[in-house]
């Protein structure tokens, strides 16, 4: 029996997992789907995947959690992983389906009760308590055909709850093929082929000299997605901005695409569709052209609405979309095409920051000493595609660059970089916020970063295995003393960025007493037990919303600053 392409990437993903789960001493493979899930497809951090895993008895069908404060949404995840390649071919079960759906609701629900025992589940319920969710997703993560007869299901019980709630809610089912999508997008080039039925199609503008030509034309769009459905996860490789959820321009796409009596207006309201390809072949007798080496470059809101539309069968047969064909291999032009070309949803705050000029400038200087700031979105592959030699250990992402630095260096927005990310892009402050940013700040900031969120891996460790005794070695502790003292560490699953801003106050405050010769480790831990004596003042509450309370870090920094010699500590 030959192989299929899912039983080869099933093994390829697989042989991937074995290095992650022995990283992070996870149980399970499906523990370590997980991590490879949320890292290769949300490019999620080690910390962001630490927060959002549900690890643990009692999560009521939810694998993982997303949680978005600034843009107002919450996702839950199901996932999927089959012990064995003969399970490839089976559907999630309605067993399963049904368990994600009644612990969506108990965690969304101030009426449902939660009775169980998952710490990481009763902490989110409650954060959700105190904040303004109005957007949900569900999504069901499987490597097999995914929901096929129970379909139903899902759609009547999301149907209720936008009936019951008046909130937006979207259900998303990805199945083996999609997985298999994530797999080639990482590591294949860009060699997809696609071919496109119009109604009308013509050469256009062309430049002889720098070898471009172009061609545009006039799609129906349920012909569009049939054209891409099956590459719908790479075909946006060389885009600098993937899709949106819950844009309201995306929204006002998808009212127009999927309504009875305006869908015929789609050409006029929408900008359209631009594929850049290494070649097109143009057949009138039969209205499609073949485009080779294709992506699409500006659009991709548009199509992603579309092709959500269509898999709910609501796409209206009377959209059509203009769609421009670009030609060109010199992959520099290219770059500099899809740059120029990325201009239909409205620039966020986070994308005016990365074209200021402190933030140009802080690249040029990181880069000097060997490290590359990746303004841009996906930057870092384009400069690697057009033939840059960088090492991948030492790229940083602009976001995450700044919040490592305000929590690191700025204590009165420290909290803020925890809370709300979003905040620190707010262009009438940025020039306040960076005014003293420099290339050796940003690389002190992100380097203590990544050795707390090390030590923070070696406590979930113990939890999670209670003979591990990295942790309680690390603390300087006996490890029987500190399973006896576990929970009153629980505040480190949430408190990177409490503990980073900890350390810079420590050192700073024993470098005026003359203690210069510490080392980071134990500036460490001094840290982790000053927040850990902090937080047990606070009481029993939810160690989560303690680690982003402005109160908290005051109280912290005020500690530190009262400290008349090194700060000591010890378990009984």
């Amino acid at each position: 029996m030959a192989i299929t392409k899912y039983e080869s990437y099933y093994s390829k993903i697989l042989s991937q997992l074995v290095s992650i789960r022995n990283e992070n001493d996870y149980s399970t493979d499906s523990m370590a789907f997980i991590h490879w899930y949320l890292s290769r497809y949300y490019k999620s951090s080690e910390q962001e995947i630490a927060e959002s895993i549900l690890d643990g008895s009692g999560d009521l069908g939810i694998d993982a959690v997303l949680l978005d404060e600034g843009n107002q949404s919450l996702t839950v995840m199901q996932f999927r992983l089959p012990s064995k390649v003969e399970s490839i071919g089976e559907e999630i079960d309605q067993g399963s389906i049904l368990k994600t759906w009644n612990g969506f609701k108990t965690l969304v629900s101030n009426e449902i009760p939660y009775t169980g025992d998952n710490v990481r589940f009763k902490e989110i319920k409650e954060q959700l308590k105190n904040m303004f969710i109005t957007k949900f997703r569900i999504i069901f993560i499987s490597y097999n055909k995914g929901v096929i007869a129970n379909r139903d299901i899902i759609d009547n019980n999301a149907e209720a709850f936008r009936r019951d709630t008046g909130s937006e809610l979207e259900v998303i089912c990805q199945n083996k093929d999609a997985i298999c999508n994530i797999y080639e997008g990482l590591n294949r080039k860009n060699n997809i082929k696609i071919k496109l039925k119009y109604k009308q199609m013509q050469s256009a503008y062309n430049v002889r000299a720098r070898n471009i030509d172009s061609h545009v034309g006039f799609v129906n769009g349920v012909d569009l997605v049939n054209a891409i459905s099956d590459q719908i996860s790479t075909v946006f490789d060389e885009n600098i901005r993937l899709y949106e959820f819950g844009s309201s321009v995306n929204n006002g796409i998808n009212r127009t695409a999927t309504s009875t009596d305006q869908a015929d207006m789609f050409y006029f309201y929408n900008n359209g569709v631009v594929f850049i390809c290494d070649k097109a072949t143009n057949s009138p007798a039969s209205s499609e052209i073949e485009l080779e080496g294709a992506s699409v470059v500006n659009g991709c809101q548009t199509l992603n609405v579309l092709y959500n539309a269509s898999q709910k069968n609501k796409l209206s047969r009377d959209v059509c979309l203009l769609v421009r064909v670009i030609v060109i291999a010199d992959y520099s032009e290219r770059m500099k095409i899809t740059e120029y070309l990325n201009s239909q949803t409205p620039i966020r705050d986070s994308y005016f920051v990365a074209n200021h000029s402190i933030i140009r400038d802080l690249q040029r200087d990181l880069f000097s000493k060997g490290y590359f700031l990746e303004r841009q979105i996906n930057e870092y592959k384009f400069m690697a595609m057009h033939g840059e030699t960088i090492n991948e250990e030492n790229v940083l992402q602009l976001e995450k660059v700044i919040q490592y630095y305000v929590g690191y260096w700025i204590n009165k927005d420290a909290s803020v970089a925890k809370r709300g990310k979003n905040a620190l892009f707010d262009k009438n402050k940025i020039e306040e916020l960076l005014s003293n940013i420099n290339a050796d700040k940003v690389i002190e900031s992100v380097s203590v970063y990544n050795e707390i969120s090390e030590v923070l891996t070696l406590y979930r460790k113990t939890r999670r295995k209670k003979e591990k005794a990295d942790f309680a070695n690390y603390m300087n502790i006996l490890p029987q003393i500190v399973l006896d003292h576990l929970d009153e560490f629980r505040y480190l699953n949430t408190g990177d960025i409490i503990i980073l801003n900890a350390f810079a106050n420590l050192k700073l405050k024993y470098a005026k007493m003359n203690l210069n010769n510490m080392d980071h480790k134990e500036v460490i831990r001094d840290a982790i037990m000053i927040v850990r004596e902090i937080m047990m003042q606070e009481g029993e509450g939810n160690t989560s919303l303690l680690t982003k309370n402005a109160s908290v870090f005051n109280k912290i920094q005020s500690k530190i600053e009262s400290l008349s010699s090194k700060y000591s500590y010890t378990l009984d």
